[in-house]
């Protein structure tokens, strides 16, 4: 048999994260690009790039590193001679601490210093490092998780950026979820450096049709599936609440299920509520209450 004909070859390679450039997140990836060549200055312009939890930032910054360093997490060794890293990307801590950012930044950097090393140190040695690495600019992931601690522990995060952004003058940009732009406010001059873009939820129209019929495309199936269908593509909006992330989820379960049962394309019955059931589905707002 052709492995390419293997169901379960089919069905690993589905799994695989797939990019899907989009024009409102090629939009935002151009002004990366445009970031990215900035003049150094003191007061660098910054990007905060807001959505809904798993509407697709990380997607966009691991896209965006993989364009301009392929091989970042392969054999990176600091003390290596003549080594760059152009994008130094990270995922932000789980509380809003200056020395929890500085440690996370330094461990991914593999330069973890004492535990009583002063934070004015660690920032030191963090510009030193990426000037070495002749690193243009900082990504920082999962940065909604800064929306939680004490008030005092949030502005000394904010002082801590601000430090940082003046420390290695290269822009940097985060990825949250619509909660952190009060954090980011909170302070003018954050505010003033971090231009927030968004991910908006999707919702009806031509630009989703389309991304319903480029998601197909990726779905490895042998019969068309007609997603782009009004009625299927409403079908699976109300699914998934509009959240890119969910959809792709969605449809790659429905995907598996049409190649393992032969059917080999996704009907309109494959969306009807009994049948997500069977599949395992459950709707993204009804996931976090318990079953009673």
């Amino acid at each position: 048999m052709d492995m390419t004909d293997d169901p379960e070859v089919r069905i690993k390679a589905l799994k695989q994260p797939v990019w899907i450039g989009y024009a409102r997140v090629v939009a935002i990836r151009q002004q990366m690009e445009e970031l990215l060549i900035h003049p150094r200055m003191h007061r660098m312009p910054n990007m905060a790039v807001i959505g809904e939890s798993n509407n697709g930032k990380s997607m966009l910054l691991n896209n965006f590193v993989r364009r301009h360093d392929p091989t970042q997490a392969a054999d990176y060794d600091i003390n290596k001679d003549g080594i760059e890293r152009p994008l130094f990307m990270f995922q932000a801590p789980p509380e809003p601490d200056e020395r929890r950012l500085y440690n996370r930044m330094l461990t991914d950097l593999l330069s973890l210093g004492g535990e009583r090393e002063p934070a004015e140190s660690m920032l030191r040695r963090i510009g030193v490092i990426l000037s070495s690495l002749k690193t243009r600019m900082v990504l920082i992931d999962e940065f909604g998780f800064f929306q939680a601690g004490t008030p005092i522990k949030q502005r000394k995060l904010l002082n801590a950026l601000k430090f940082l952004g003046n420390e290695l003058q290269i822009p940097i940009v985060v990825a949250a979820v619509p909660e952190t732009l009060n954090l980011l406010q909170s302070d003018p001059q954050v505010a003033n450096r971090f231009e927030p873009v968004f991910l908006p939820k999707w919702r009806m129209g031509d630009e989703y049709l389309k991304l319903v019929s480029t998601m197909e495309r990726t779905l490895r199936l042998k019969m068309p599936s007609h997603l782009a269908d009004p009625v299927l593509a409403q079908r699976i909006l109300d699914e998934t609440d509009g959240i890119i992330g969910h959809m792709s989820e969605l449809l790659q379960k429905l995907a598996i299920d049409a190649i393992r049962s032969g059917a080999e394309t996704i009907a309109s019955t494959a969306l009807a509520e009994k049948n997500l059931r069977r599949l395992g589905w459950v709707h993204p707002q009804k996931r976090h209450r318990y079953p009673g």
